[in-house]
């Protein structure tokens, strides 16, 4: 089986200006678009997820989330400007293609997939540990099981309905938020509620010893990155939005705004409020908060909120990763089946084949029930950030090629061209060199990287079979 490796690794950019594609006339309104984006990325990041932050970054963990939601502002402004300018099915992955040839697409799309199941894997995970607090008898991968039926069902109804049951989901999680924040800043301001007491002298050494922090910042970034990659939605639904190049804009500022305020203001009175020997990686450390409180029924009730938050975001996701499995068939990369759209324009086969990988978790449960979250997490993580590495390299040559050859496909421009784009591409690099200072993501980087090997040993087959067709 010989390849000559130079046939596809060639770096061949294709005529960005041909597209025919068009935005879609029906489909998400601004306010869909908004809870659609939210929904997809809140969920157990920032509620489960960020003890292990807490754990590892101590007080500077508030700046993890700050650094990790301006690295996420920017890449969705490159994802929003490329797809506004061609609104094509799968969104970065099309783009990729466009500028590094059709081994990197392909590359791009499966990892993205891939990454996608890992980060609903993780939610799935999230959403059994939930409701573990209230069924203790019942083992982990019988109640992911039952989620992974759930969501694959809800899934299967159309784009607007949908969003009808995003909408529910993703609010609840967003007033939850918003509440324990201003009971927070309350508490802070010296309102008493139960045992709870605020702390805030702590953050002194943010301020006299900032260099201190820098290590734990590095060795928490994937876990805080994990946070945010739900941002991949937000290109892949722009093609099924009304109006996107008026809409977009604004909705992708209002979603990213909302989701770093919300993540760093939250952190910060987290560790305010919670004392660090009660710290557990595997209870959610606003439910440990909450016991402090001393109301009736607030663990029984935040925890309904909290298993509503990561089914939200496990609805969310396997939305966009369906979506992108149906750009590769498409793009006759995946089994021409899999790009079958029923009645309603779902793409089943495609839901229907992302929700069945949640076997995988559910088998990973049984066998690794303690460790299978932390491990998800990072694997996720770790093919969510070089995704993003990709959206920064692509981005750059993206706009080059649109100013020279068609400028007035420029209706929406990022910020800091071209500098931005290899700053964030460099510390993205960075955080993923610092992954072995935190030991359990090395199992995950491990995973990743086995992923990213299959994949690329998947086109060597892909390549050769496509060469012989033609």
């Amino acid at each position: 089986m010989a390849i000559n490796l130079t046939s596809f690794l060639r770096f061949k950019i294709s005529n960005i200006c041909a597209n025919t594609n068009k935005p879609a006339t029906h489909g998400f309104n601004q306010s869909q678009f908004i809870i659609m984006a939210l929904g997809n990325i809140i969920g157990s990041g920032i509620f489960l997820a960020s003890s292990t932050v807490i754990d590892i970054a101590g007080v500077f963990a508030p700046i993890a989330y700050f650094l990790g939601g301006i690295i996420m502002i920017c890449e969705v402004s490159f994802i929003t400007e490329m797809t506004i300018a061609n609104p094509a099915p799968g969104s970065f992955k099309v783009h990729a293609q466009q500028i590094f040839g059709r081994w990197w697409g392909y590359i791009i799309g499966w990892m993205f997939w891939t990454s996608g199941v890992l980060g609903m894997a993780s939610e799935v995970t999230a959403c059994a540990l939930f409701t573990r607090i209230w069924f203790p008898s019942i083992p982990l991968w019988i109640l992911s099981l039952i989620f992974a039926v759930l969501v694959i069902t809800i899934n299967l109804f159309d784009a607007k309905g949908l969003s009808r049951v995003e909408f529910g989901l993703a609010s609840i999680k967003i007033i939850t938020l918003v509440l324990f924040i201003v009971v927070g800043i309350m508490m802070a301001f010296g309102l008493s509620i139960g045992s709870a007491s605020e702390n805030f002298s702590q953050f002194a050494i943010v301020l006299t010893e900032p260099l201190s922090g820098i290590s734990g910042i590095f060795s928490s970034m994937i876990v805080v990155l994990f946070a945010y990659t739900g941002t991949g939605i937000i290109g892949l639904a722009i093609t099924e939005t009304e109006n996107p190049e008026r809409t977009v804009p604004r909705a992708a500022t209002i979603v990213s705004c909302t989701v770093v305020g919300l993540y760093t203001i939250s952190t910060v009175l987290l560790l305010a409020l919670l004392p660090g020997q009660i710290l557990n990686n595997n209870v959610s450390p606003f439910v440990s908060v909450f016991s402090m409180l001393d109301i009736p029924f607030a663990i029984d009730l935040l925890n309904f909120i909290l298993l509503t938050a990561a089914l939200s975001s496990l609805n969310a996701q396997i939305y966009s990763s369906s979506r992108m499995l149906l750009s590769l068939a498409k793009h006759n990369e995946a089994p021409k089946q899999i790009a079958y759209q029923n009645s309603k324009g779902v793409p089943s086969n495609a839901v229907l084949l992302s929700g069945f990988t949640l076997l995988v978790t559910v088998f990973v449960s049984y066998v690794l029930p303690e460790k299978v979250f932390i491990y998800t997490v990072s694997a996720s993580g770790v093919l969510a950030l070089i995704n993003w590495m990709s959206v920064s390299a692509t981005y750059y040559f993206y706009r080059s090629e649109l100013l020279k050859n068609c400028p007035e496909k420029l209706k929406y421009k990022a910020p800091g061209y071209p500098y931005l784009s290899w700053i964030v591409f460099s510390l993205i690099l960075l955080i993923l060199a610092s992954a072995p200072l935190y030991p359990d993501q090395i199992p995950g980087l491990w995973v990743s990287c086995i992923i990213l090997i299959l994949i690329w040993l998947s086109y060597l087959v892909f390549h050769r079979h496509h060469k012989e067709k033609s």
